[in-house]
């Protein structure tokens, strides 16, 4: 199964939510990559606040792979996560180009900040506490844990 999900098509269709020394994010969409793209857009938000940085022309393309959608979602999360912190990449805008149940292949767009730049908060990483993803009535939903 191919789908695609555009950077800004729509209005965010995820909300965080708050845990005891973690947060959550509980997303949507109408395919499973317009879920797991809601989802990169809520950890940005955590990390970044309200909107993700503007600028920036270097592309960076992901590839993940797991057993199954809930660790397929950490996997992605945790590697944009990992370009972020690690490689001191500040993604202005993502797709994803194609998700299946066990593989996601996406491509980042932004800079790499300048030495020093962090982002507002730091996000230890991504959990499998309380972890779902499934499908009702047509909707992608899911909820997932970071901590913090």
């Amino acid at each position: 199964m191919t789908d695609s999900a555009s950077p800004r098509q729509a209005p965010a269709t995820y909300r965080l939510l708050e845990h005891t020394a973690d947060m959550g994010i509980e997303a949507q969409g109408e395919s499973l990559a317009e879920l797991f793209a809601q989802a990169a857009r809520g950890l940005l938000d955590i990390l970044f606040g309200t909107p993700c940085p503007e600028g920036g022309r270097e592309k960076l393309a992901l590839a993940v792979e797991a057993w199954d959608r809930e660790e397929l979602l950490v996997a992605w999360l945790s590697e944009l996560l990992f370009v972020v912190q690690q490689r001191d990449f500040r993604p202005s805008g993502l797709s994803v180009d194609k998700i299946g149940p066990s593989r996601l292949e996406a491509t980042l767009t932004g800079a790499f900040a300048p030495e020093g730049s962090v982002p507002l908060r730091e996000v230890k990483a991504i959990t499998y506490h309380r972890l779902s993803v499934f499908e009702t009535r047509g909707c992608w939903k899911a909820r997932v844990f970071l901590d913090l």
